[in-house]
């Protein structure tokens, strides 16, 4: 038992990336050699989160040839939080790591990750993304002051450009999956348990073929999705606002506006009306938002 080599499970979530994942496996391939010489058995998890294109067939082809690859896939897309999850569910190994699949994220910083993970001060090594002159504007103001946002309202400590980049003990693993905060924002869940960790920092290689599927929307979705499942006294906060706000709308206008004539109105009650639209769209925002978190939450995802 002495002699027992390591196990590392590394996984990766893929939507329509059949133009990138040739090359991915290729540089997985050289950072996997370099891993088996240090004396680790590695093991690459790839799950195919409900692709519509090659996306499969050419993972399908390729492990043929590369048996250490194993291809989970999914019916329909379900996000890569749950895909991540779903694996890690089913997998055994010592260490368990997560990286993307459409080749910005260099597989080789893994050796860089489990030199520091094995002498055993820690339990997460957590890369922290360095953000590139080629990402929109929009996207990195999102990104970067979602962390700040999140940190201070859930006073989980997660530092802005933490990434699903990572790789952690075995010990990590089974907190996650025995938890269902989990499944739907692993990246926060394991800054939420306060673990031994350590930052890495990384610069994303730009995309050089295939379009990003990480729209605005899906940042917004992801991001109001994370602060409800650590936050939920925060989020409904607002959303009790919005709704007193709505009530406050209708007594003002049952009370004013079939009564007196509309140039009679005080800015204070201008104001009031202003408030109450506002809060209107945005209680139809939240509950929209929340109907689908809670379908995600019961959501187990088909495999086939």
């Amino acid at each position: 038992m002495k002699n027992r080599k390591k196990n590392i499970c590394i996984i990766s979530a893929f939507y329509n990336e059949e133009q990138n994942l040739r090359k991915f496996i290729n540089n997985f391939d050289i950072a996997r050699s370099k891993l088996i010489k240090k004396g680790y058995l590695v093991k690459l998890v790839l799950v195919n989160d409900g692709s519509y294109d090659d996306s499969k067939k050419i993972v399908q082809e390729l492990i043929k040839f590369k048996k250490y690859i194993k291809l989970i896939n999914f019916k329909k897309n379900y996000g890569q939080q749950l895909a991540i999850f779903s694996a890690l569910e089913g997998e055994k190994a010592d260490f368990y790591g997560a990286l993307d699949s459409d080749c910005q994220q260099d597989p080789n910083y893994f050796i860089k990750m489990i030199n520091k993970l094995s002498l055993g001060k820690f339990e997460l090594i957590q890369m922290r993304k360095k953000y590139g002159n080629y990402e929109s504007k929009i996207k990195k103001f999102f990104s970067k002051n979602f962390y700040y946002f999140f940190s201070s309202f859930t006073k989980v400590d997660i530092d802005p450009g933490s990434s699903d980049f990572y790789l952690f003990t075995r010990n990590v693993r089974n907190k996650i999956v025995s938890s269902h905060l989990s499944r739907l924002f692993l990246r926060g869940f394991i800054h939420f348990n306060e673990l031994n960790k350590c930052y890495f920092d990384y610069t994303p290689l730009k995309r050089t073929n295939g379009k990003s599927k990480y729209t605005t929307f899906k940042q917004i979705d992801f991001a109001i999705t994370a602060i409800y499942l650590f936050a939920r006294n925060f989020f409904n906060g607002i959303l009790i606002f919005s709704l007193s706000a709505n009530i406050l709308l209708l007594s003002l206008l049952n009370l004013k506006f079939f009564d007196q004539n509309l140039s009679e109105f005080s800015i204070f009650e201008y104001s009031l009306l202003l408030l109450g639209l506002i809060s209107f769209f945005l209680s139809i925002s939240l509950i929209y938002f929340l109907i689908r978190i809670y379908k995600r939450i019961s959501t187990v995802p088909i495999v086939y």
